[in-house]
């Protein structure tokens, strides 16, 4: 019997964070699924984008850009959008809630120094960052003032999605309010580390958490670029005390 699908086809599972956590891997691992159909990008940036933000139906909006990045759904259980800056600005996830409070949630996490690196080194090879990793951690709260109230509104291209290296590290507030919006049997937490590790067990634990079919899905190395950190003391110690500060 074929599968009816949905006029509007929107994403049930999100993987909203963290950047540089091993959110593409996990993507990548997820779309070998039968029963998942990965969006076209495999990040949509609906709640993130400053035309959400602006639009006047909120919900239409969504359903159209989806609906863009969906021509290929032919029915699967799962639609996923792995979209990792969702999580880092309270209404891009409360806009991603309560466009389907239903939703299963994915996180990814890591060491947030070690995430910091990674982050900058990104921003580095893309040409967007001239200061050394101390001097940008340490300029990073001069270059990030005003980004709540802000960044909904920004273009894509702007410094407080690229310089935001420490600040996207404070795990803890940003739990709180994703379990303040949804519950908890919602969520699922993954670390990298366990991903590179574990791979059949992580991933055999995920699909339990979607109620899914376990599928083998060979194991690739695709931690290479997000394990480059180029960690120096000084940066490495002032990250370190930037978290035990304010994480």
């Amino acid at each position: 019997m074929q599968k009816k699908i949905a006029t509007f086809p929107v994403p049930n599972v999100h993987i909203i964070g963290f950047q540089k956590c091993g959110t593409t891997a996990m993507a990548h691992f997820l779309s070998q699924h039968p029963d998942i159909c990965m969006v076209e990008g495999k990040e949509a940036h609906v709640f993130d984008d400053p035309e959400y933000a602006a639009a006047s139906d909120k919900t239409d909006f969504a359903r159209q850009k989806y609906a863009k990045k969906l021509s290929h759904y032919a029915g699967e259980g799962y639609i996923l959008d792995s979209t990792p800056i969702t999580l880092f600005h309270p209404a891009f996830l409360k806009a991603c809630v309560v466009f389907n409070p239903h939703a299963k949630f994915i996180v990814m996490i890591r060491d947030p120094v070690k995430r910091a690196f990674s982050h900058y080194n990104m921003t580095k090879d893309k040409g967007l960052e001239s200061y050394s990793p101390f001097i940008a951690f340490l300029i990073e709260p001069w270059r990030m003032k005003g980004w709540r109230k802000a960044l909904p509104l920004c273009p894509f291209a702007h410094a407080y999605r690229d310089h935001s290296y420490l600040t996207r590290g404070r795990y803890k507030s940003q739990f709180d309010l994703l379990y303040q919006l949804v519950d908890a049997n919602q969520v699922l937490v993954v670390e990298q580390s366990v991903l590179a590790s574990e791979h059949s067990k992580t991933l055999e634990r995920v699909f339990q958490f979607l109620s899914l079919e376990p599928k083998n899905i060979p194991k690739e190395d695709v931690f290479t670029g997000q394990q480059k950190t180029s960690q120096n003391i000084a940066a490495t110690l002032l990250a370190k005390l930037y978290f035990w500060l304010f994480s």
